[in-house]
């Protein structure tokens, strides 16, 4: 597999917003989260796996769409949240 795009993509009132389409949620909430959408490669049929060799940059990439996914939803919601990838700012602790 090889990234074919790696976008920040919008979730609200239940659905996610994607070029155009809403595509339901798993899980409710308001937010943004990173799409990495992935394209097969030869290297997967020698594996008989779908297999992912991420290179520096791509994870690169990924760390800062999440970094400003977390910002984006901050942004939305008015305030930050916990769980597995907790945001908070500063402010909210004093």
């Amino acid at each position: 597999m090889r990234p074919k795009e790696i976008v920040i993509i919008l979730r609200k009132d239940g659905y996610f917003h994607y070029k155009g389409r809403k595509i339901k949620a798993v899980r409710p909430g308001n937010g943004y989260g990173v799409l990495v959408a992935l394209e097969p490669s030869p290297i997967d049929k020698d594996f008989e796996a779908y297999v992912w060799f991420p290179s520096v940059e791509e994870l690169s990439q990924i760390m800062r769409a999440l970094d400003s996914s977390d910002e984006l939803t901050y942004k939305l919601l008015g305030r930050g949240w916990d769980g597995k990838r907790p945001f908070r700012k500063l402010h909210e602790f004093m």
